[in-house]
């Protein structure tokens, strides 16, 4: 692995019979062929783009642009470094 880049999401809890949210966390993988995804491995040549926009003072969204679609990642870190990592092996 070159790179790992932290990501987060929410996911809804109903306890009490009150609305709550659990924040959970996983990274993205970057290998010299691919990137592994909590959910899904992408074989580099299958990318043809990343960005980021941050959309908070907290979180940003990291966007995969695959030939399956654009695959969105929240973040609390800036991805740079990660993707000037993907950008040097791509």
């Amino acid at each position: 692995m070159f790179y790992s880049q932290p990501i987060v999401w929410q996911t809804r809890v109903i306890k009490d019979n009150q609305q709550l949210y659990q924040e959970e966390h996983s990274t993205l993988d970057l290998y010299d062929t691919k990137v592994i995804t909590p959910t899904e491995t992408y074989q580099l040549k299958d990318i043809f783009d990343v960005s980021y926009k941050p959309f908070s003072d907290s979180y940003g969204l990291l966007y995969l642009h695959t030939y399956r679609g654009v695959k969105t990642y929240m973040v609390k870190e800036s991805p740079d470094v990660w993707m000037e990592a993907y950008h040097t092996w791509k």
